[in-house]
């Protein structure tokens, strides 16, 4: 890729667009009464995104925004999408709020890596605080690598998703992960805590 189609964030209020048009534009349609659509996440000058047309080939095609993903010091392509939960089928593996996300992630082959999970955590430990500053509604972000991909769940949790439970879909058995704003993940669960 020619360094030339790179280019770092430049929109204000927290949307940036690195399409070749340079222009700042909606992320997707959305529905009447529906949660905002997604901008581009604010990642500062430490990653260069590239709005895709669509999913990596071999993938299967949502409603979603897709980016490749670099390092703004270099390294491999990474490729991304961010979904809202209620247009993803992972809609039904838990009671999900509105503004949830649920994030797709291909990270580099392991050759192009070096060791460990190292860019794609990097990214993923950026990212999920990007994704709650851009929508503070949102409760939790979600993935859902397929059972024995065993790659993308190391990198999961070295970017600091927790496992949360596997769960079958129609296109197979998928592991589901979830990262949470801080103040929500510090809440107590025990029924003696809720209000009554």
């Amino acid at each position: 890729m020619p360094a030339a189609s790179w280019s770092r964030p430049n929109c204000a209020a927290g949307w940036s667009r690195t399409s070749p048009s340079k222009r700042c534009e909606p992320a997707m349609a959305t529905a009447p009464g529906a949660p905002p659509a997604l901008g581009e996440p604010p990642l500062g000058g430490r990653w260069m995104l590239r709005a895709l047309a669509g999913p990596p080939s071999g993938l299967p095609r949502r409603p979603a925004r897709t980016y490749a993903v670099r390092a703004a010091e270099g390294g491999p392509e990474l490729f991304l999408e961010l979904h809202r939960v209620p247009d993803h089928p992972l809609r039904a593996c838990y009671p999900f709020g509105a503004h949830d996300l649920a994030i797709g992630l291909v990270p580099p082959s392991p050759d192009g890596a070096g060791p460990g999970p190292g860019p794609a955590a990097r990214l993923l430990r950026d990212l999920v605080p990007a994704l709650f500053a851009l929508d503070p509604r949102c409760r939790r972000v979600i993935a859902a690598p397929d059972e024995d991909d065993t790659a993308t769940q190391l990198v999961l949790e070295e970017g600091g998703f927790s496992r949360i439970v596997e769960a079958d879909l129609p296109g197979g058995s998928v592991v589901l992960f979830a990262a949470e704003p801080t103040g929500i993940a510090r809440l107590s669960t025990a029924l003696d805590d809720m209000p009554h």
